[in-house]
């Protein structure tokens, strides 16, 4: 078995052990998964936790409190090398009923789904960086607590990719996924640049003819999902462009550190890629209606992942996207989980210290 394959199955055993394994036996997960320094990078307002019984006190224990029965259900794993690491990633869902208060939000005693990204550096066959991405103002909107103004796109679940687009545990296509990982590059540099969208004629820019023309762009809370370009750039591409005309992304230093800034993942597998970075970009704050918000003048930093298919044709037809949009709303001044603390616990004093 090669060492991407070996790396595929040990992703999704760890992360179908974790659904199935009782709180007070998570510790005992990560230690045979992990290496004990192994550091983990959680989106907001979790953000950067050190040591394996801190990470199970801190996020896997109160997520499976919230979620006694949940499964991890996996829509695609890749396994590649980056920068001369191991690395895998997978896009998915935690599914299950929601029973008890995580973060503050309300249950729902129904079931509910939490969007879910694992992307993760392996060393010696156990995990030695691990990020995890989560859509939390998804899971508000299913709890009655959305915090923001209406999405622009649609707010429905997404969708994982269909049966027949290779999306397997039984194989590592790397010859492929390098094609599908340069034809990602490729429109991701052909992205317009500030300066270069003057008109909505403009904005499809040297980026578009890799698109599908039946191309489906899955966004988080806060911003939806669209079909074709003409949805995406209505509701993302305008707007984001928009309220942040400087926006600018981050040039890795390939022979730098791990966990600096730029893309710490690039790995294609079959008709799929991944690029994901923390942050991978900057900018400015200088326009409105960027999740409703007024501009803030703010300068914020953006950790996203983007994962793509491909179809046969080599045309980029879904990608789904996590962006840590709370992260981004903090930084803009607006704490999205602060209000609900007061919603929990009515006694509690609305006047600051």
């Amino acid at each position: 078995m090669s060492k991407h394959l070996a790396n595929k199955q040990l992703t999704a055993r760890f992360l179908t052990e974790l659904a199935d394994t009782p709180v007070e036996d998570i510790g005992a997960v990560l230690e045979r998964f992990c290496h004990g320094d192994c550091r983990w990078e959680i989106f907001h307002p979790f953000n950067r936790i050190d040591g394996l019984d801190n990470v199970a006190s801190q996020f896997w224990g109160p997520l499976k409190r919230a979620f006694p029965d949940y499964e991890q259900r996996l829509g695609q794993v890749l396994a590649g090398e980056y920068e001369g690491r191991e690395q895998v990633s997978t896009l998915g869902h935690v599914m299950g009923s929601f029973e008890a208060r995580w973060l503050t939000i309300p249950p729902t005693h129904n079931l509910a789904f939490l969007r879910f990204g694992f992307n993760a550096i392996v060393r010696d066959g156990k995990f030695a960086k691990a990020y995890v991405l989560l859509d939390i103002p998804d899971l508000m909107r299913q709890a009655g607590c959305y915090p923001l103004r209406r999405m622009p796109g649609s707010a429905e679940q997404w969708p994982l990719p269909p049966i027949d687009s290779g999306a397997t545990l039984d194989a590592v296509a790397a010859e492929r996924g390098a094609l599908s990982m340069a034809i990602v590059r490729e429109m991701q540099l052909g992205l317009p640049k500030p300066g270069e969208v003057v008109s909505v004629s403009s904005a499809a820019s040297r980026h578009s003819r890799h698109w599908h023309e039946n191309m489906n762009w899955y966004g988080p809370a806060g911003i939806g999902s669209a079909r074709r370009l003409r949805g995406f750039r209505e509701s993302h591409g305008a707007l984001f462009l928009q309220a942040f005309p400087d926006r600018s992304g981050i040039a890795r230093d390939p022979t730098g550190p791990e966990d600096g800034p730029g893309h710490y993942t690039r790995i294609g597998d079959g008709l799929f890629a991944v690029t994901g970075g923390w942050p991978s970009i900057h900018a400015t704050h200088t326009g409105g209606q960027w999740l409703g918000l007024p501009p803030t003048g703010r300068k914020v930093e953006m950790r996203v992942a983007d994962w793509y298919r491909l179809d046969r044709d080599d045309k980029i037809i879904d990608n789904w996207v996590m962006i840590d949009v709370p992260h981004m709303l903090q930084q803009m001044g607006l704490d999205i989980l602060d209000d609900l603390r007061f919603f929990a616990d009515p006694a509690l004093s609305r006047l600051r210290e």
